[in-house]
């Protein structure tokens, strides 16, 4: 048996460099080691016979939940951390260790305590779990999905919130899978299966690498993602780690591909716009109706060679279609034949109608619309595939063009806008030209129609109507209503009535009904006798009385009060009247011509005006066009008017220049001849030379009506954008929102055609 004394024993106590002590049963200390002494700054005699709670805490009694104790009751050694002040004031963390020592019957007599200082190790352990909080914080704040990789196994070391969203995994449940597995839902790596890794790549050339990938989602919908993968090296220059992002980019490709597409669409679409550029330019240049038909013709015959054209277009006044009559024969046997079933079908006037009130551009046919038109319904009879559009000028629809295939053909959507824009370049120039060759036919069928009526200047189809009704009118008594807007020279109408009549001889008394009071009037047309009112000093025949054997005309006969309406009925009726204050009932031998501009059934409707005087009144009518509708009488009326006011003024003036005769041809005349004459007075004032000239006339004119029309693509292009520049207030964004063009574009067609405000 080997026997330590007393002094070896003491050295070795003091020997171990963690605080030592051992305790009695009374938790007094009865030896402690030099480490104790040196960590409290106590001497050993101040440390021995002590109780621990009294040296270590500075208290009185034993500290709750104490170790020693713990050790003394339960006989087994016991560990646990503790904060022990310091004799600097401080604190530190010290890890205790109580073991009990126990005599030969096992009880414990005495227990054996050492301390160890783990004070920085707790601050580094505190420090690094911060720091692990921290970079989950930061790896979970990137919104794009990553994970790092162990390069090795492939195992996931660690994941974002992101990418556990994409794959519906948990934290937990992802970082202890290899990527594939998740990914490819492979047991095997990708390199294995064929596939290309781009973590491989990474491992492989220890550089960062970028592919596109398609992966689904947690839902199963396939998602295209940007993948990026970043060695981590060490100072060996060996990889550690890899990190991997993934970056969803569908929609980013889907905007590529469809920038890419539209990139190919728009220089496909200026090929086509230069080639049409190019046949605008040659159609606009064609001089008659046929030469454009026939163009137009075969360019459809060069884009679809198995297809037939057919052109609907309306005549002049828009009531009935073309025969045309001299062109390309293929094209009018289409035509014809096409026509002829609709007229046996009876929808002739349902297609003109259709055509008339057309408002859009909309493409129809075999792919485009079921829903169509009954007259459309002829067309797929012996076509397989077909496709019309309208012709359309800004103001009105002047025709239709269809395109049809006996046997199936493909008709895309860019080659039928291709038409669309070619009818909506040419469709002013047909429209011009069809205007054109209808004046010169008829200027070939009126040799021997009268030019005027009297007074009443105009050649058009509807003055050759009023003049025919004058002259079947004039030798009756009965009563006419003459209606038409102010300036239609209503007046003069009642005067070719009364200059043709067999009354021709009696007086024509016009009596303007809208220029009296009521009372007043009742006196102006029936008279009035001496005393009959304040005033009436002596006796006065009305303008009936005053009519005697000749016409009385009744001008705005629409205003005349409920009470005249009375009297006038009753004078229509048995041509009875009595003068105002008297008793004595008269006759009267006049023929009565009424006028107004209002629509007098309107009046009856609105109950302003009696309908027994309408009827009595409406025996025949006689509506005069608005000058806006016969606008082919402008020129002959102009010459009337230059004849007359020439001659007053004393000057010298021949004719109207082509510009200034364009210019009132255009505008609409709202206060018709009467506003006309006046516009011709105006000009002749101002005119020093022989010639009237556009800036001659009326600034109200020079306003409205644009430039004259040339057969120039440019110039044509010119005034339209010089028109819209003005309808905007010369305001060139919103021009070119008009346009449907760039603000780049307009600046550079401003420069070009060298526009000025």
């Amino acid at each position: 048996m080997i026997t330590y004394d007393q002094q070896f024993l003491e050295r070795v106590f003091d020997s171990v460099t963690d605080p030592f002590t051992i305790y009695d049963r009374d938790f007094r200390i009865l030896k402690a080691n030099k480490a104790l002494e040196t960590l409290f700054k106590l001497p050993i005699s101040q440390i021995v016979g002590k109780h621990c709670y009294g040296v270590f805490y500075n208290r009185t009694a034993i500290c709750p939940e104490c170790h020693v104790e713990k050790t003394f009751l339960t006989g087994k050694p016991q560990i646990r951390e503790k904060q022990i002040p310091k004799p600097n004031g401080g604190h530190g963390i010290y890890e205790i260790h109580s073991c009990p020592i126990k005599n030969d019957k096992g009880n414990t007599i005495q227990t054996v305590e050492y301390i160890r200082d783990i004070t920085e190790r707790k601050s580094l352990e505190s420090r690094l779990l911060a720091s692990k909080v921290f970079n989950e914080k930061i790896v979970n704040s990137i919104t794009d999905n990553l994970i790092v990789l162990d390069p090795k196994t492939r195992r996931i070391i660690q994941a974002n919130q992101s990418f556990c969203s994409r794959v519906g995994l948990t934290l937990s449940a992802a970082t202890v899978k290899k990527c594939y597995e998740i990914m490819h839902k492979s047991a095997s790596p990708c390199e294995a299966n064929g596939i290309q890794c781009p973590v491989q790549e990474t491992i492989r050339s220890k550089r960062s690498s970028v592919s596109d990938r398609v992966y689904p989602d947690s839902s199963g919908q396939n998602k295209v993602l940007q993948i990026a993968t970043y060695p981590i090296l060490d100072d060996a220059g060996e990889i550690v780690s890899v990190i991997r992002l993934e970056r969803d980019v569908t929609e980013k490709r889907k905007m590529e591909d469809a920038l890419a597409f539209r990139s190919k669409e728009l220089q496909r679409a200026q090929h086509q716009l230069e080639k049409l550029f190019e046949i605008s330019r040659q159609v606009n240049a064609k001089n008659s109706l046929l030469e454009i038909v026939d163009y137009v013709h075969e360019i459809a015959g060069e884009i679809f060679t198995d297809s037939a054209p057919i052109l609907f277009l309306l005549d002049a006044g828009g009531q009935n279609f073309l025969n045309l009559e001299g062109c390309n024969a293929v094209v009018r046997e289409v035509l014809l034949k096409t026509k002829e079933e609709l007229e046996k079908a009876g929808l002739i006037p349902d297609f003109v109608r259709y055509l008339q009130g057309a408002k859009d551009t909309r493409i129809i046919g075999s792919e485009y619309d079921n829903e169509l038109p009954v007259f459309f319904k002829f067309i797929p009879r012996r076509y397989s595939n077909w496709f019309g559009l309208p012709i359309s000028t800004p103001q009105q629809c002047i025709g239709y063009f269809v395109l049809a295939s006996p046997v199936p053909q493909e008709y895309s959507r860019e080659d039928t806008h291709f038409f669309l824009t070619l009818f909506n370049q040419i469709a002013g120039h047909i429209r011009h030209l069809v205007i054109h060759e209808t004046e010169i036919d008829h200027l070939r069928l009126r040799v021997a129609q009268r030019t005027s009526h009297g007074k009443i200047v105009g050649q058009s189809d509807e003055m050759q109507k009023i003049y025919e009704l004058i002259d079947l009118v004039a030798g009756s008594d009965v009563t006419v209503l003459i209606t038409g807007e102010n300036g239609t020279g209503k007046e003069l109408v009642a005067q070719a009535i009364h200059r043709q009549s067999h009354r021709r001889k009696g007086p024509l008394v016009v009596a303007n009904c809208s220029a009296y009071s009521p009372a007043l009037l009742e006196s102006e047309l029936f008279g009035h006798e001496k005393g009959a009112f304040t005033g009436a000093i002596k006796m006065k025949k009305g303008r009936i009385e005053r009519a005697q054997g000749g016409i009385l005309f009744l001008d705005e006969i629409g205003d005349i009060s409920p009470a005249t309406q009375v009297l006038l009925l009753r004078f229509l009726q048995d041509h009875c009247f009595e003068r105002v204050g008297g008793e004595e009932t008269r006759e009267a031998d006049v023929r009565v011509l009424a006028a107004t501009n209002r629509d007098l059934f309107k009046e009856v409707e609105a109950g302003r005006f009696r309908d027994d005087l309408y009827y009595r009144l409406n025996v025949i009518t006689l509506q005069l066009p608005p000058l806006r509708n016969r606008k082919e009488d402008i020129p002959s009326l102009c010459k009337h008017f230059l004849e007359a006011y020439k001659l007053k003024e004393g000057k010298s003036i021949y004719a109207f220049s082509p510009g200034a005769m364009q210019t009132l041809m255009d505008y609409d005349w709202p206060g018709n001849v009467r506003q006309l004459e006046n516009a011709v007075s105006h000009a002749i004032i101002l005119t020093q030379g022989q010639e009237i000239e556009r800036h001659h006339l009326p600034q109200f004119l020079k306003e409205s009506v644009p430039e004259p029309s040339t057969n120039s693509l440019a110039e044509n292009e010119r005034r339209l954008i010089l028109g819209v520049l003005q309808e905007s207030k010369w305001n060139k964004h919103e021009a070119a929102r008009r346009l449907e063009i760039s603000r780049s574009t307009l600046y550079s067609k401003i420069r070009r055609f060298r526009i000025d405000n």
